[in-house]
This record gives structure tokens, sequence and C-alpha cells, in this order.
């Protein structure tokens, strides 16, 4: 996978230090593969991931990036990080 950039970066909400990450997001793995962007996100509650996704509607409208073709929540039982 490549690395996401520019404005891909800015409208999916502060990758890579240059803003503060969302409220409630608590990690973010991003890259670019020949089907598109791909990206996975874990957040704090289904309710912060909302919020979210309906406060950057019209930043990716705006960027002109498509919205996400598919997502997927589910409860997490574990998460570690090494």
């Amino acid at each position: 996978m490549r690395p996401l950039t520019g404005r891909a970066l800015r409208a999916i909400g502060g990758t890579g230090g240059e803003t503060p990450a969302p409220d409630g997001r608590l990690s973010q793995i991003s890259g670019i593969d020949e089907k598109g962007a791909r990206v996975i996100e874990v957040w704090r509650s289904a309710g912060d991931a909302q919020a979210f996704a309906e406060k950057s509607r019209p930043f990716l409208e705006a960027a002109k990036l498509p919205v996400p073709s598919r997502v997927l929540g589910f409860e997490v039982t574990s998460y570690v990080v090494s």
C-alpha cells in the first residue's frame, strides 16, 4: 500500500500529525492500494464515529473525494498496541 497524502489526509481527519485527531478516535491505519484508499479506525464509541462522519461529510465533498463505499462497525473485545 502507498501512504495517503495531501487532500486525502486532510479530508479524513488529521493523520500524520497535521491536526489533532477527532474527539473519540483512538487510532487510525490508512493507505492506498490498486482499488483505492483503505482506512481502519478505532473509536471510543459508535456515537463518536458517527459524529465525525457527519462533521467530515462536507469536507469529503469539497475535496471531491468519494464517500466510503463500505463502512463496517463492531464492538471490540480486545485492543492491543505493541
